[in-house]
C-alpha cells in the first residue's frame, strides 16, 4: 500500500536559537519536537509520551514477537513436531502480543495534548 503524493512526508526547516530550542524541548515534555510543534501549529491532539515502563514493555513484547517469528519456520520443517498445532499456537501468541503492544500505544493517545 503506497501513500498518495499528497500524504508524502515533507521536511520543514525551522531555525531557532539554542535558548529557544531548550524552551521547546522543555515544553515538549518528552515528546519529539516534531510532534510537539506539529500539535501546536496545526492544533492537533498528540499522544502523550510513553512512560519508561511502557517503552520497556513494548520493547520486550517486540523481542518476544521477533523470536516467535524466527522460530516458526523451524517448526514447519522439523519432522517430528506436531507442526500445525505449534504453528497455530505461535501465531495466536504473536497476535496477542501485537494486540497488547497496540493497546499500550493507543492508551497513550487518550490523554495526550499540547
Amino acid at each position: 500500500m503506497s501513500r498518495s503524493k499528497s500524504n508524502k512526508v515533507r521536511h520543514v526547516t525551522l531555525r531557532v536559537t539554542q535558548d529557544e530550542r531548550e524552551e521547546l524541548t522543555k515544553r515538549a515534555a518528552g515528546r519529539s519536537l516534531s510532534d510537539y510543534i506539529r500539535g501546536r501549529v496545526l492544533s492537533k491532539q498528540t499522544r502523550a509520551p510513553l512512560q519508561l515502563l511502557e517503552r520497556e514493555t513494548i520493547r520486550q513484547l517486540s523481542k518476544i514477537s521477533d523470536l516467535i517469528a524466527d522460530y516458526s519456520p523451524h517448526v514447519e520443517t522439523h519432522p517430528t513436531l506436531k507442526r500445525r498445532e505449534i504453528i497455530d499456537f505461535l501465531g495466536n501468541v504473536e497476535n496477542e502480543l501485537h494486540t497488547v503492544r497496540f493497546s499500550i500505544l493507543r492508551s497513550g493517545s487518550d490523554h495526550g495534548n499540547c
